[in-house]
């Protein structure tokens, strides 16, 4: 509690005023008070005198202690304010305290305002320290998800180091997939852990030769078989890091499809995420408009045809429509776009 306390009294009779002074005094001597009758008077001290705390009285003929209570929370939601009134009923009381009044204390029981105020003061110490609290955690969180998003992309460059050829698929996929995510209406929250698992998709072609991954023509069996393990390899890395979302499991996925004609499990759709479901689609229409090895880009037109003719299928279908209507209408290009985490 600091050393001296700026109380504002909001009381249009002087001699309750002195009485609610003095009681507070016998229990606070360091206090200084200030007393206003109107609105424009509290609002000016509110800003001149800075009070720890306010005072107020419940009923007046010009002013009432509900609008303080509200103006004084506008200003400062942590400012503590007692209302101070004749008489007051427990529906009365309820709906002060649910406005956000600290306390509430009957004229007759004066004698309570002191330790009425050392209380509100107790409460604010205790808000204060848990928004500190909350801020610390807030910032931590923050260097924490900076730092993932750090570790997150140094392994998406380890990744296109080895397949040179496909450089930047992973950050476009990310893209796309985030921007289905938010459009289907999954919270930011759930759009972050697609875009991260989508940067880390192909995580599993660090088992694969690079010679295979960089072929120029077409695989054999055994090199494709090679290949379609890769979202196991990548499960593998990633099954026991602690993320907050499924990662492994979407990055085992993004090859499935709901028919159960993917791999590497051949998972039917009910058995499929659904943020997997968002990272196969941006995943096939990233790989079919952008160049390969072993071909040139096939365009977006054909990579949007393409999906719309296995929507329900190899697809699921709001994932895919969701997809269409992002380009169709414009709403997204991989030019210019940045992660809207």
């Amino acid at each position: 509690m600091p050393e001296s306390l700026r109380i504002l009294m909001v009381e249009d009779m002087p001699a309750d005023a002195e009485l609610a002074q003095r009681e507070i005094s016998r229990e606070i001597p360091h206090c200084e008070f200030r007393r206003v009758e109107t609105k424009d008077d509290f609002l000016r001290e509110l800003e001149a005198f800075r009070p720890d705390i306010v005072v107020s009285d419940y009923s007046m003929p010009r002013f009432d202690g509900m609008t303080a209570l509200r103006l004084s929370i506008a200003r400062d939601p942590m400012l503590p304010v007692i209302l101070l009134t004749g008489s007051m009923n427990e529906d009365t009381a309820v709906a002060c305290m649910k406005a956000g009044a600290t306390d509430y204390v009957i004229k007759e029981h004066a004698k309570r305002l002191g330790s009425a105020v050392l209380g509100a003061m107790e409460k604010k110490s205790l808000w204060a320290e848990a928004a500190r609290r909350e801020r610390e955690r807030t910032e931590l969180l923050g260097r924490l998800r900076a730092s993932l998003n750090g570790t997150v992309h140094i392994i998406s460059t380890i990744v296109e180091k080895r397949d040179p050829y496909t450089a930047g698929h992973q950050q476009r996929v990310a893209l796309l997939a985030e921007r289905i995510a938010l459009a289907m209406g999954l919270s930011p929250e759930q759009a972050e852990g697609v875009r991260i698992a989508a940067v880390l998709h192909d995580l599993g072609k660090v088992a694969i030769p690079s010679e295979i991954l960089s072929k120029p023509s077409t695989l054999t069996r055994n090199e494709f078989a090679l290949i379609k393990q890769h979202p196991f390899e990548g499960y593998e890395i990633l099954k026991d890091t602690d993320f907050p979302w499924p990662i492994a499991r979407m990055v085992l996925e993004h090859h499935e499809r709901i028919d159960g004609s993917g791999y590497p499990d051949g998972k039917p759709g009910t058995d499929i995420l659904p943020e997997s479901k968002i990272l196969m689609v941006a995943d096939v229409v990233e790989a079919m408009a952008s160049h390969r090895p072993y071909r040139s880009s096939l365009g977006i037109d054909a990579a949007l045809e393409f999906v719309s003719e296995n929507r329900g299928t190899l697809f699921d279908p709001e994932v895919v429509n969701t997809c269409v209507a992002l380009f169709r209408s414009r709403d997204f290009s991989w030019e210019g776009a940045t992660p809207a985490s």
